[in-house]
Formats: structure tokens, C-alpha cells, sequence
């Protein structure tokens, strides 16, 4: 009988334990961005933080910023293989910095930008906006369905033209393919957590980082036809390169500088709409720590940074 007993408990914990294990929980997930042209995808974006600043002397700055944007991404192009063309814009922006007792703010919208130092308004730099990347010439990437970003540059080629006069020898091949995958290339379950680790080099090979990156589908619902995935990750980047003294190759000939660490760090939550393969909304902690020091014409200086930033971006 006790045989028996045992027997029956064991089998009523396996069925419990089955059961609690959802349909959703079981089913595999994709995670894919989709692109159709014309399509404008627009986010409103939050950004706070603080910083320290080190100079020589170890003189401390502090420094506070707060503001808010809007981006617009318009696809011009769909790939063959699902990739999209995206020009990105920023309509608007509000930006405060507080450095030390000094305040500015930066205003745009409408097409024109203001300037405010200490609560007045200041006459802003002249300059043409429409040259201005972001406010006046639209960024432009191709964004695979995995997330990966490639030939980043501007939308009007002539800008870049125009970029590699003003600096001669200065290697923006590596720029152009900065991204990672943000999603595996197959479909994952609740619970399971994807990773990658590579070196890049954003700023030219002279600037190599190591990326490594982990990321987690938290949970998913598939509630009126409209998956929602929420993904937890993590992700750090930090200097690999060597610490000697660097020239700037036709930037600025007597200027060189050495990197004892620049490390970036960041923890994520996302909420990602899997029917339309579009982010929802994103929570991103950025923790930043930088140490430089720089030759100018034989003159040593050295400068550190620290700053915690936290952006939110909401889908609109």
C-alpha cells in the first residue's frame, strides 16, 4: 500500500509540475525586426544622468543632464533578404547640462534651435541646421531582421564626401558595420538566454572594444494576435587596445594620446512587439568610465570620466 501511496504522490507532482509549465512557455518565440516601405516608426526618448569629470590636478567637476527627444525612422528600402533602409531624424529635442554652476540648454523643434546659458537665451552658433546629422541630414543604416546595423552614413552621399575631405586617412570602413546581433537567428523559449562576444572597432581600427552581450526572453503573450516579448540583458563594452601613445592619422598631426580604460556597461529591459517586429518600449541603465591622456605639441593631460545615464524609449 505505502508502495502504491508513493507511487500516486509522484505521479500527481509530475502533473502538477507539467501543467504549470504554460503553452507560452513551451513555444518557440521569433525574434525578427520587419521593415515595409514607407513606414515611419517613431519614438519618444528620455534621458537623465550625472557625471564627474577629473583634470589635472585631480580637479572634480560634477555634471547633470536631463532632456528629452523624438526620433523618426522612415524605411526607404526592403532587402531580399528582409533588411531594412531606415533615415533617421530627430524632429525635436530639449536638452539641459549643468556643469558645475553653469547651466545650458539646447532646444529644437520647428526647424530652429535655441540656446539658453544660465536661464537666458543666447544667440545659438550660425551655421546651416541642414547640414547638422540628425536635426538637418538624416542618418542612414540598413537594419537586418536580427537587429545587426551596416553601412551607417548619411542619407545625401555628398555629406560624406565631404567627411572624408575634412579628414583625410582616417579609416570609416569599420564605423559603417558597428552593430551586433541583438536576436538569435532561431526562435527561443521563455527563459532562454543568448550570447555573444566580438571585437569592434566603431572609431577605426586604432579604438578596437570588446562587446560582450547576453540577453534573455523574460516572458511572452500572445493576447489578440499581438506578441509581446519582454527581454532582459546585459551588455559591456571596454578598450583592448594598447595603451601606448597614438596619432591621430590626418585629424590633428601633433596630437597623440594614450587609453589606460574606457568601459561602458549597460542593463536592459525591453518590451518587443513580435507581430509587427518593433521595439515597444526600452529601459536602458548606461554606466561609463573613461581615463585618457593626451599630447598636445608635447603638452601631457590627462582627463577621467565616470557618469551613470538612464534612457527610457517609448514607442509611440
Amino acid at each position: 500500500m505505502r508502495k502504491i501511496s508513493l507511487a500516486i504522490v509522484l505521479a500527481a507532482a509530475l502533473v502538477l509540475c507539467c501543467a504549470a509549465i504554460s503553452p507560452a512557455q513551451q513555444q518557440d518565440v521569433p525574434l525578427a525586426f520587419k521593415f515595409a516601405v514607407g513606414d515611419v516608426i517613431q519614438y519618444d526618448v528620455i534621458v537623465s544622468g550625472s557625471a564627474s569629470v577629473t583634470a589635472a590636478g585631480n580637479q572634480v567637476t560634477p555634471v547633470t543632464v536631463r532632456g528629452n527627444l523624438s526620433l523618426a525612422q522612415t524605411v526607404t528600402q526592403v532587402l531580399p533578404d528582409g533588411s531594412g533602409r531606415l533615415e533617421t531624424r530627430m524632429p525635436s529635442g530639449d536638452l539641459t547640462v549643468v556643469v558645475d554652476k553653469e547651466q545650458a540648454k539646447f532646444s529644437y523643434a520647428n526647424g530652429q534651435l535655441r540656446w539658453f546659458a544660465n536661464g537666458k537665451e543666447s544667440t545659438p552658433p550660425q551655421g546651416d541646421l541642414s547640414k547638422l546629422p540628425l536635426i538637418g541630414a538624416p542618418i542612414a543604416y540598413t537594419m537586418a531582421p536580427d537587429g545587426r546595423v551596416n553601412d551607417l552614413g548619411f542619407a545625401d552621399p555628398r555629406m560624406m564626401a565631404e567627411v572624408l575631405k575634412a579628414m583625410p586617412g582616417f579609416d570609416f570602413s569599420s564605423m559603417q558595420n558597428t552593430g551586433e546581433a541583438i536576436f538569435p537567428a532561431n526562435p527561443v523559449k521563455i527563459g532562454e538566454t543568448w550570447s555573444a562576444s566580438k571585437t569592434l572597432a566603431p572609431m577605426g581600427p586604432m579604438l578596437p572594444f570588446l562587446l560582450t552581450t547576453s540577453r534573455t526572453l523574460d516572458s511572452f503573450s500572445d493576447a489578440g494576435g499581438i506578441g509581446l516579448a519582454k527581454i532582459t540583458g546585459v551588455s559591456e563594452s571596454r578598450y583592448v587596445g594598447a595603451a601606448n601613445p597614438t596619432a591621430l592619422p590626418g585629424v590633428m598631426k601633433d596630437v597623440s594620446f594614450s587609453i589606460s580604460d574606457i568601459r561602458q556597461s549597460v542593463n536592459s529591459t525591453e518590451f518587443f512587439n513580435t507581430t509587427n517586429g518593433r521595439l515597444m518600449r526600452g529601459d536602458y541603465d548606461v554606466a561609463l568610465s573613461a581615463h585618457v591622456s593626451a599630447n598636445i605639441a608635447n603638452d601631457q593631460k590627462s582627463v577621467g570620466a565616470d557618469a551613470r545615464i538612464r534612457v527610457s524609449v517609448q514607442s509611440r
